[in-house]
């Protein structure tokens, strides 16, 4: 008995130091945002975080952490169709430590100019989204 309740504590303890080993952002500037402008060239629409990697004008190539996929598809209906590779997009998150990194995490907005489809959270802090078709 004694065995099996230091199991379960050892298994409850290791699960919740990887899961906040997982959001730790250290290497990025959370107090700052950062807007980017290109076109989208990848979109890596799976868990546990959608990826996007964004080229500008210059060729240069950002990538860019936002939520998890079921997060997306269930609270903000951002679905896999919802974004093309080769839209226009102007996003906004928080910059790496590493300008060298070109590298974006907690997305606040995500926007197509194109049509007007616009992602962004609408209470700092908060991850509820507000969407504009």
């Amino acid at each position: 008995m004694r065995r099996s309740f230091s199991a379960v504590i050892g298994i409850v303890v290791l699960a919740g130091i990887s899961a906040r080993a997982h959001h730790a952002h250290t290497d990025f500037l959370l107090d700052q945002t950062v807007t980017i402008e290109g076109k989208l060239e990848e979109l890596r629409y799976a868990n546990p975080h959608v990826v996007l990697k964004i080229r500008t004008a210059e060729g240069v190539v950002y990538s860019a952490e936002w939520q998890a996929a079921s997060w997306l598809q269930y609270h903000a209906h951002v679905l896999l169709t919802t974004l093309r590779v080769g839209d226009q997009l102007i996003i906004s998150g928080s910059p790496s430590r590493d300008p060298a990194s070109r590298e974006l995490v907690r997305l606040k907005q995500v926007r197509r100019p194109r049509d007007g489809w616009t992602y962004r959270v609408i209470q700092e802090g908060s991850e509820e989204p507000a969407l504009k078709r």
